[in-house]
């Protein structure tokens, strides 16, 4: 399990807007690499129809692959990601899992999985390609 420090300090993550900081909530560590978490997407990340925005999709993988490798203990940044979509719904509560595919020294490769909360209906799933920068200090 990963102490709670950790668990804040993967939190910067998290764009510092309350549409994306009261609406993420991380639920489980399992071990480093497998993250649990929810986020309530809020109307304002939908399209014009009133689904969940392919934007948004892309931000939910973003934001879990780097709880994934902050909960490594390294700092890190997203080189490359791809996204598939599955289903489209609207705005709703999703829930999301993390699960490293590879982690060696300088990379990591993590895929995403976000359902709905409601249902567990796969919505989409992404794979992120990630630089990693080093250990995390105590001061970040």
């Amino acid at each position: 399990m990963v102490d709670a420090a950790l668990i804040e300090k993967m939190k910067c993550n998290i764009p510092p807007l309350a549409e994306f900081r009261d609406n993420i909530e991380i639920l489980e560590v399992k071990e480093p690499g497998y993250v649990h978490f929810t986020m309530d997407i809020p109307a304002s990340l939908g399209n014009y129809r009133g689904g969940i925005h392919g934007g948004t999709g892309y931000f939910i993988g973003e934001i879990g692959c780097g709880f994934a490798t902050y909960s490594f203990g390294v700092n890190n940044v997203c080189n490359s990601a791809t996204v598939n979509f599955f289903k489209a719904v609207p705005c709703c509560k999703v829930d999301v899992e993390t699960e490293p595919l590879h982690k060696g020294r300088s990379t990591a490769v993590i895929r995403v999985t976000t359902r709905e909360a409601a249902t567990g209906k796969m919505l989409f799933q992404s794979t992120h390609n990630m630089f990693l920068l080093g250990p995390l200090k105590d001061d970040e």
